[in-house]
């Protein structure tokens, strides 16, 4: 059962990413922490591994205080929306894309718990499915107008795949970003090459 703390949760997210849209079709940038949140709840996450999924991105992509997250929901889900971080929104003013990703690897690889794995797993899978679906919609040439490379993001899924694949085994969401991962492959990557 989810208790009042995950609807606070739910609040929360709306509120910092209300007006947050994805990037390549518009969509309210809140249904990507909810269907994170739903693959949590369907891989058998608790309630704390439910809210870090809602909360997930709020680090990196909204003006928020560590310490403010932290008195709001506790140090368990703090932790998870952490380790799901590669760089706060301060933070990421002085690294690069490629910086910030190789050392949320690392951490992830080294220091991230279970919990915070499955989050990350269910957000690269929601994210990836995104990403497929833009490429059947728009075609490779979407990434004329995006900020990465197919090939970059190609490297940074597998990346995060070899740690959960490594860290949580075989269970249903890391079987799902493995096939993910070969679809959007097959898509993105150009076969002349």
């Amino acid at each position: 059962m989810l208790s009042p703390r995950f609807e606070e949760a739910l609040a929360f997210a709306a509120r910092h990413h209300g007006a947050q849209t994805r990037h390549n079709t518009g969509t309210p940038y809140v249904s990507h922490l909810l269907a994170t949140c739903a693959i949590v709840l369907e891989e058998g996450g608790g309630e704390t591994a439910a809210i870090g999924a809602l909360l997930h991105d709020v680090l990196e992509d909204q003006p928020t205080e560590r310490a403010a997250l932290q008195a709001a929901f506790g140090e368990d889900v703090y932790r998870i929306v952490d380790d799901c971080t590669d760089a706060d929104a301060g933070q990421r003013r002085n690294l690069t894309w490629w910086e910030r990703k190789r050392a949320h690897v690392q951490r992830m690889s080294e220091l991230a718990g279970a919990e915070s794995l499955l989050v990350i797993a269910a957000d690269k899978v929601c994210s990836l499915q995104s990403l497929v679906d833009d490429l059947h919609r728009f075609g490779p040439s979407l990434f004329e107008r995006s900020a990465r490379t197919a090939d970059e993001l190609l490297w940074n899924y597998r990346e995060v795949l070899a740690v959960v694949e490594r860290r949580l085994g075989r269970r249903p969401v890391v079987v799902r970003l493995q096939r993910l991962l070969a679809e959007f492959e097959a898509l993105a990557v150009d076969p002349a090459r």
